[in-house]
């Protein structure tokens, strides 16, 4: 009776019919509404609280991390891989392929980064009716990730103009560090 509950139970799960959010963990697809996702508004709650209970620099830090989990998601290092060393292949890559618009100081090694698209690309805010600026930070971190494994060091990412922040596009300022005043 237990191994009957229990199959039952992930079977609704992967099928999308639970709402908890295990059917996420289980690799179910999202068959509910983006809007009324119990998984999505739990995220849209907590970065509201995130907001406005916890100091700025702490919760830029924290959101700039979980860009890990999208990264992966992504398989960015594979994707990134062919263009590592090679930050002039990965601007045309993202110009051709991403529709991105690029400008890059090659001397300051500073990139502007335009992602040209009129609406959010994060896939946590997809249709939402409402804007959420702080996630911005996770974009950073993103972009940090991305142009640190072309450029093989550490970079700074900073977001420029964001659609979250009222901009009608997302840019992006990419920094390596060997930037002179």
């Amino acid at each position: 009776m237990a191994l009957q509950r229990r199959g039952f139970i992930k079977k609704a799960c992967l099928g999308g019919l639970c709402l908890c959010g295990f059917g996420q963990v289980l690799g179910a697809q999202d068959t509910v509404a983006p809007e009324n996702s119990m998984h999505r508004e739990w995220i849209w709650q907590l970065l509201n609280g995130m907001e406005k209970e916890t100091d700025p620099s702490t919760v830029h830090r924290l959101l700039k991390e979980a860009a890990k989990a999208d990264y992966k998601r992504l398989n960015m290092d594979r994707v990134l891989a062919p263009y590592a060393g090679d930050p002039d292949g990965f601007c045309s890559f993202l110009e051709q392929e991403w529709g991105w618009k690029i400008s890059f100081d090659r001397e300051k090694e500073i990139i502007l980064a335009d992602e040209n698209k009129p609406s959010c690309v994060c896939p946590l805010l997809k249709d939402a009716e409402r804007l959420f600026p702080v996630l911005c930070y996770c974009s950073e971190g993103f972009a940090e990730l991305m142009f640190s494994a072309v450029f093989k060091c550490p970079v700074r990412a900073s977001v420029v103009s964001s659609i979250q922040r009222g901009d009608s596009h997302c840019v992006y300022k990419i920094e390596t560090g060997k930037t002179t005043v």
